[in-house]
């Protein structure tokens, strides 16, 4: 299923029905990200797998457009999975992430909300990633930039619509090495989007997204 998710954000953004200048940054991005990580064997580094789980802190969004309100979101869960090249003190990497939140109220009216906000993604990221003289103790900044497929499920309405968008991503953490190949990792991360569209029935629905993550990964050098 998640493969399967994968391939279809793909597939959307090579026949994405928004417009031209968007359509052309998301064919843009997948380009130069298969020319990156084409060419990456060819550098002289180590390559890397990486997995991160955790939490995703989802803020509350403002639905624009013919249905108006805020929307309020429970705690939710982040995952992601990346392949890369550490260069020493920079990684370059492609990452695959989910995240899903909750629905909780809808304002105005304090109204219980019924469904939920799930993000597919697909970034290119660049790492610093130096040590410190021998510590063990890693600090990393990292910053990501690609295409995110949102998809919004009203169940109380029994609707479900999702929406290509282009995403982002900038975070800070500490990497500790408990090996020369194996790097335990604790990160935050401010993860956004473009607002999305959908279309429910006869309303015409904008929605902001941004999110708050803090995530623990394990990072495997080959």
């Amino acid at each position: 299923m998640f493969a399967a998710g994968c391939l279809k954000l793909l597939a959307c953004i090579l026949y994405y029905p928004g417009g031209q200048m968007t359509r052309k940054h998301l064919c843009g991005f997948l380009c130069l990200t298969v020319v990156l990580f084409s060419s990456l064997p060819a550098l002289a580094g180590s390559p890397y797998a990486g997995l991160t789980v955790g939490l995703a802190y989802l803020n509350d969004s403002s639905l624009k457009g013919s249905k108006s309100g805020d929307l309020s979101y429970d705690d939710g869960e982040a995952y992601s999975y990346a392949h890369g090249l550490d260069l020493g003190c920079v990684r370059l990497e492609g990452e695959i992430g989910y995240q899903k939140n909750d629905f909780d109220t809808f304002e105005p009216g304090g109204i219980v909300a019924e469904g939920d906000l799930s993000i597919l993604s697909l970034l290119a990221n660049g790492y610093y990633y130096c040590e410190i003289g021998n510590s063990s103790i890693v600090p990393i900044l990292s910053a990501g930039v690609g295409a995110a497929n949102v998809e919004y499920e009203d169940d109380a309405a029994e609707f479900s619509e999702d929406d290509i968008v282009l995403a982002y991503q900038v975070g800070a953490g500490l990497g500790v090495k408990v090996s020369q190949s194996v790097t335990l990792n604790a990160m935050y991360r401010y993860f956004s989007t473009q607002d999305a569209s959908f279309k429910e029935a006869d309303d015409d629905i904008e929605i902001d997204i941004s999110s708050h993550n803090v995530l623990f990964g394990l990072k495997v050098n080959f």
